[in-house]
């Protein structure tokens, strides 16, 4: 079984997506640090003037070590209305706008209070309209208290996985081995970026997952 772990981020790029969906198993990796300008809040969609961020204020003082399952949203910032009148603006022409922005406002509707709920309902939406069906769960659920590659080694086994689906970017720190020793095999994401037409000038990759969606051919 073939099983990916990652954070639940902000209406996160493609690649992820691509990940998740080549998958058997995607866990949730919710009682990790909370990254402060990271992709857990935030991520960017294409506008009139360039790549732009759409960032979800979160409560932060005195909570500098809190986990991603217990940040809390700073709703008295207006942040719904503004990502909404910035989607309305940069998008209102897109194949597929009346549909992804009805997605997004009916979620942003429900008033979340914690980002990894508002998180999870847009990752689940967003899934099923890119045809993924593979199942996930919780990191949490499982009890595993240690670090680093050992964890990771730890929830794969828990989860009855022998293969590991990692993206790029870990290369630099993960234990190839320590999954070896306990009769698992690392298996390395190789993603293109797909080129599909976006509206303004130009091609920007590797931004929000709503882009694309927004923009997409077909129905």
């Amino acid at each position: 079984m073939v099983v990916t772990i990652h954070q639940p981020d902000f209406l996160p790029w493609l690649g992820f997506f691509d990940r998740w969906g080549k998958s058997d198993l995607y866990i949730v990796l919710d009682d990790v640090q909370f990254l402060r300008k990271g992709w857990h809040n935030r991520d960017k969609i294409k506008t009139a003037q360039g790549a732009e961020w759409l960032t979800v204020p979160t409560v932060k003082k005195g909570r500098y070590d809190q986990h991603i399952r217990d940040v809390e949203i700073n709703n008295a910032d207006p942040w719904r209305r503004k990502h909404l009148g910035l989607l309305r603006a940069s998008y209102a022409r897109a194949p597929h706008f009346k549909s992804v922005y009805a997605m997004i406002e009916g979620i942003y509707a429900a008033g979340h209070t914690k980002l990894i709920d508002l998180n999870m309902a847009l990752l689940t939406a967003c899934a099923v309209e890119l045809g993924i069906r593979v199942p996930l769960r919780f990191a949490s659920e499982f009890a595993v208290t240690s670090g680093g590659t050992q964890r990771l080694v730890e929830l794969t086994a828990k989860a009855g996985g022998d293969v590991y689906y990692t993206g790029q970017g870990s290369r630099n720190y993960l234990e190839e081995e320590l999954f070896e020793r306990n009769g698992m095999r690392v298996c390395w994401h190789e993603y293109e970026h797909p080129v599909y037409p976006q509206l303004y000038n130009g091609f920007i990759p590797m931004l929000s997952s709503v882009d694309y969606l927004m923009n997409r051919d077909g129905g």
